[in-house]
């Protein structure tokens, strides 16, 4: 097979690799239906929804850091 045959065909491959990347990638974000259900789309947001310990823990341990912000009244 010659230099250039060989060049060719590898870009058909690497071209259709990318074709089903996209391809997959629209079935999951594109536009239409969900491929999920309603009830099992709601169930997934509940089981996700975080508990009040998870809440509680969030509020004692998780600092928050806002770059460039400046309060406007001085801290105490």
């Amino acid at each position: 097979m010659q230099e250039h045959e060989r060049r060719r065909h590898r870009g058909r491959d690497d071209d259709s690799d990318d074709h089903d990347l996209e391809r997959g990638l629209r079935g999951l974000i594109g536009p239409g239906a969900s491929q999920i259900s309603l009830s099992a789309a709601m169930r997934a947001r509940d089981a996700a929804r975080p508990t009040a310990e998870d809440l509680a823990r969030a509020e004692a341990e998780l600092e928050i850091v806002r770059r460039g912000w400046v309060p406007r009244d001085p801290l105490r």
